[in-house]
């Protein structure tokens, strides 16, 4: 499913779009500590960003700026709240830091509104938007999993390493290149972190006593292959 990462100071707050936002079918997580919102949105990797701004604690602005000029996050979309502005700072806010802006008091209508506009965004360079191999079939734009026409329920982080997978069938990924696509270039992720997300996937795609398709290569990584081991 697609995830958001929510930064709001305010637990109380974020806790209330958390629970809005979920209820939408996203994956959601939440960060109100400003130093620790850089190495949350590396580990977490979220599909859309939610930034919180007040025009007496821009912060959030400076954030999103930040955010923007980085190499390994400035790709993923962004909607700035806007607490507190005029029209004016409003649209160099929007033009300098997010994709999209919402001034608070809004409805929680606009703000799944903003959200869904954004998705067709994240994969409209992704060719194919399916990806099938051997029975599996896997949608990145409706985030849905099919084994044999059964639905396979995966979370954020298994979904994204079968997407990799799935690019290139029996092609061998390696437990780096895993590590740093899935969870970001420089998080501190043990090796071990990826096993474990690759056993929980494998017992995914091999529930019904469906053959083992998640080839473990020792040394060298991971594929996607019907004639796993």
């Amino acid at each position: 499913m697609p995830s958001v990462l929510i930064a709001h100071k305010s637990e109380r707050a974020a806790d209330i779009f958390k629970n809005t936002i979920q209820g939408w079918g996203y994956d959601v997580a939440v960060v109100t500590e400003r130093d620790a919102i850089p190495s949350k949105v590396n580990s977490h990797r979220p599909d859309v960003l939610i930034v919180n701004s007040t025009s007496d604690e821009p912060s959030g602005l400076m954030l999103s700026r930040e955010l923007r000029v980085n190499k390994f996050t400035s790709s993923i979309p962004s909607i700035l709240i806007a607490t507190d502005f005029d029209e004016g700072e409003i649209a160099v806010a929007q033009e300098q830091t997010a994709n999209d802006c919402l001034v608070s008091p809004f409805t929680t209508d606009e703000l799944k509104n903003k959200l869904d506009a954004l998705l067709p965004k994240l994969f409209k360079n992704a060719e194919p938007q399916t990806y099938e191999y051997e029975g599996i079939v896997v949608n990145t734009v409706t985030y849905r999993v099919k084994r044999d026409e059964i639905a396979v329920h995966l979370t954020p982080k298994c979904f994204k390493i079968l997407c990799l997978l799935m690019r290139q069938p029996t092609h061998v990924i390696s437990r780096e290149e895993l590590m740093r696509e899935v969870w970001g270039e420089g998080a501190n992720v043990e090796k071990r972190t990826v096993d474990v997300h690759i056993k929980r996937l494998r017992a995914s795609l091999n529930k019904n006593d469906s053959r083992n398709i998640l080839r473990t290569v020792r040394g060298a990584g991971y594929s996607i292959d019907i004639n796993a081991a």
